[in-house]
């Protein structure tokens, strides 16, 4: 887990948001390998393991071939991802779920983002800018810490949670098949994958008063 994507990491429970208060056991470089992470507001622990932030009991990691990956070229299928989430400066942080998790580490190195790995497929593992998370079907991240998120079809079901983990006019790329939730726009789509765009919140409503006059 690379140390800086820590200050991005919430707890899961239903409270209000609170940074996590990390106790490292082992680091190698900026990658914490081992420690512990507490929610100061609930008490609850998660454990890191292995370089991976575990927040419950994650589902088995499936083998690479069945992540829903297409490509036969791991750089062609990299400028894709960077494109479809719109990565054409060299900040932030993205969240890449499932099969995509596989592309972690050649899109660090193309655009110098930080990427947050959910739930990749087996043998993926973390490295130089990036981070992995387990979870149990809920996205530990604050709101509003990423750029983008690409979701594949096993983590299509984190949608909403990614809509609120998203900046405002950060994008979600998710399978064609995927329903478009609440919160984004939808800019494109083809056979594979929609491309979406979170749109600001409406204002709340500023009532108008006449200035008296003296």
């Amino acid at each position: 887990m690379w140390i800086e994507l820590v200050d991005q990491l919430r707890c899961v429970n239903a409270h209000e948001d609170s940074w996590l208060v990390a106790s490292f056991d082992r680091m190698e470089g900026r990658s914490v390998v081992a420690g512990r992470l507490g929610c100061p507001v609930c008490g609850a622990e998660y454990p890191i393991v292995d370089g991976e932030a575990r927040f419950g009991a994650a589902p088995a990691p499936v083998a690479a071939e069945a992540s829903g990956s297409r490509a036969s070229d791991e750089g062609e299928e990299t400028m894709r991802l960077a494109a479809l989430l719109g990565l054409d400066t060299a900040r932030g942080t993205v969240l890449l779920a499932g099969g995509w998790g596989a592309l972690a580490a050649p899109l660090v190195q193309l655009v110098q983002v930080r990427a947050l790995v959910v739930d990749p497929p087996a043998g993926v593992t973390a490295g130089e800018g990036t981070g992995i998370v387990r979870t149990d079907g809920r996205l530990p991240v604050a709101a509003g810490a990423a750029r983008g998120v690409a979701l594949d079809e096993r983590t299509a079901s984190l949608a909403a949670g990614a809509v609120k983990a998203l900046g405002v006019r950060g994008r979600l790329v998710a399978p064609a098949s995927a329903a478009l939730p609440d919160g984004v726009t939808e800019l494109a789509r083809d056979a594979r994958h929609w491309v979406a765009e979170k749109t600001a919140a409406p204002s709340s409503f500023v009532p108008l008063r006449l200035a008296r006059s003296d």
